[in-house]
């Protein structure tokens, strides 16, 4: 898995505070079935979560289906016009890309940041964001917030 640029994340980040702006979520856990499923004007188009198949969804660790759908939202993303705007267009056939993209879109630098340093363990994120301890680990070790 190559590691995202300094540039990349600082552009994934600016997005995601659009993203969660623009849907008024302001604590975790980040609402990602809600923000598919109600896609705000000029987004992408609605995704029912019922006509998926299962097959993309992990569920090697406990939260990993939110993982898998997080994946899925970034996808979208990049390849609505809302994301291409922000400059996400060539990020649609990255996995690893779109790895990174879904770790912030769950685990926002600004709400990580709000945590007490103390708390902010990989144990702690991925229970008050609904994530695998190991995505938390990724995304505190990118932020340079490992524990």
């Amino acid at each position: 898995m190559s590691e995202p640029t300094p540039e990349t994340l600082a552009l994934f980040e600016r997005v995601v505070t659009d993203l969660l702006s623009a849907f008024d979520v302001a604590r975790p856990p980040v609402p990602l079935e809600l923000i598919l499923q109600r896609p705000r004007p000029n987004m992408w188009r609605e995704v029912n979560l019922s006509e998926l198949s299962l097959s993309f969804i992990s569920v090697d660790q406990p939260f990993s289906p939110r993982m898998s759908i997080a994946r899925l939202l970034a996808r979208h993303i990049c390849r609505c016009a809302w994301g291409a705007e922000r400059g996400l267009a060539g990020y649609a056939d990255d996995n690893d890309a779109l790895r990174a993209l879904a770790r912030a879109i769950v685990m926002p630098r600004a709400m990580l940041q709000e945590i007490p340093d103390a708390q902010r363990t990989s144990l702690n994120i991925s229970a008050r964001f609904e994530v695998p301890e190991k995505d938390a680990k990724l995304r505190l070790s990118e932020l340079g917030l490992a524990d």
